[in-house]
């Protein structure tokens, strides 16, 4: 199967989404593959907030973000 894809050293699919569903002949079943690029929602390393201060199910004019961010990784 050709879709236009060339090897290279840089070209690197996870079998997850898009990739899974058309590359899954590719992908080997019983190998349970991570993606490093991947994050995890509880390892929180910056926030944005709205312009009414909600953020993370909370708002910074009536609460401490750090009272935010602790009742968020529980």
């Amino acid at each position: 199967m050709n879709d236009g894809l060339d090897i290279s050293d840089g070209n690197i699919i996870f079998p997850s989404g898009n990739a899974k569903k058309y590359y899954k002949e590719y992908f080997d079943d019983t190998t349970d593959c991570t993606n490093p690029y991947e994050e995890d929602p509880k390892d929180v390393r910056s926030i944005s907030f709205n312009p009414n201060g909600d953020v993370l199910n909370g708002n910074i004019y009536r609460d401490c973000i750090m009272d935010i961010l602790e009742k968020y990784n529980v």
